[in-house]
């Protein structure tokens, strides 16, 4: 049983036009009071969350386990059922800024770790540093006799150093990498439509694939990212991981949208993700770059 109090004016107030039931047939917004009491607004809260949570929580079982079917659904028209593309990308975006944190702060908590000075030092004992040969001293730069233990220690302890930074910048330019693919999803999207030249859809279709599939990646990365708080998992692991994962989506959502030979589809989704890591790439390390000449 409804409890809302309905205005006896018949003018929107929202558009102006004649409202001539409960809501306007202009723009659609119900003809209530405009001042409601706490009750009212925390219950019309609830239900547009509720109403959007079950949007979302009904658009990830296809989005995991049925590649293209979101898009497909979108294409014709059938799209109430599901949460709109866009809302989709922005939300699976949040968590996967939230969850990429957390692995984040996890690595830089081991790199600091290893690469402590003092933690570098002690691992070149007195007893294994007097062992080096005599190419090792040269490779140094001094001759056996003005080498000391001393001097090695601290080459030893620069070069660890210096192997730290580079290895902390390299995780800087893949944190880069959850702004710079919003930014690049309209070039992915018209990279898909040269790929698919022949097939009739728009460039607007090609970005709506776009933003679910960089939904699922977010989507699959996010919950990556959480693994190696509860297993052993090198960088190196989880970057293979995903991007077989994320291959073999692709492949399948292209099957699925566009029916061409498997050989077709495989090919065309190699030459994708070739194009597509290139681009993202040089544009990661376009603004890492740009990030260490003006903010650092």
């Amino acid at each position: 049983m409804s409890h809302k109090k309905y205005r006896t004016e018949t003018k929107c107030l929202n558009c102006g036009a004649e409202v001539t039931g409960r809501f306007c047939s202009n723009c659609g917004q119900e003809n209530i009071e405009i001042h409601e009491n706490f009750f009212h607004l925390a219950g019309h809260f609830i239900s547009d969350y509720f109403h959007f949570d079950s949007k979302f929580f009904r658009s990830l079982t296809p989005l995991f386990i049925k590649p293209g079917f979101l898009t497909k659904e979108y294409w014709e028209g059938r799209r109430v059922r599901y949460i709109h593309p866009l809302r989709l990308f922005f939300f699976v975006t949040i968590i996967f800024v939230i969850a990429s944190g957390t692995f984040y702060s996890h690595y830089d908590k081991e790199l600091k770790a290893v690469f402590k000075a003092d933690t570098v030092l002690t691992k070149f004992d007195d007893a294994y540093l007097a062992k080096l040969s005599d190419s090792a001293k040269l490779f140094m730069g001094k001759g056996q006799d003005s080498l000391t233990v001393a001097e090695v220690k601290k080459k030893k302890a620069g070069m660890m150093r210096q192997l730290g930074k580079l290895a902390k910048g390299t995780d800087d330019v893949f944190k880069n990498l959850k702004y710079v693919t919003f930014f690049l999803l309209p070039i992915y999207a018209l990279l898909f439509k040269v790929l698919y030249i022949r097939r009739k859809t728009f460039y607007v279709d090609q970005l709506v694939f776009m933003m679910h599939v960089q939904s699922f990646i977010y989507s699959v990365l996010s919950l990556i990212f959480l693994l190696p708080l509860i297993m052993d998992l090198s960088l190196d692991m989880i970057r293979r991981i995903s991007t077989l994962v994320i291959l073999i989506y692709l492949i399948i959502a292209l099957r699925y949208l566009y029916h061409q030979a498997w050989w077709k589809t495989i090919l065309k989704s190699i030459i994708a993700t070739v194009f597509l890591v290139m681009i993202t790439f040089v544009s990661v390390i376009l603004i890492a770059g740009l990030d260490a000449v003006f903010f650092q």
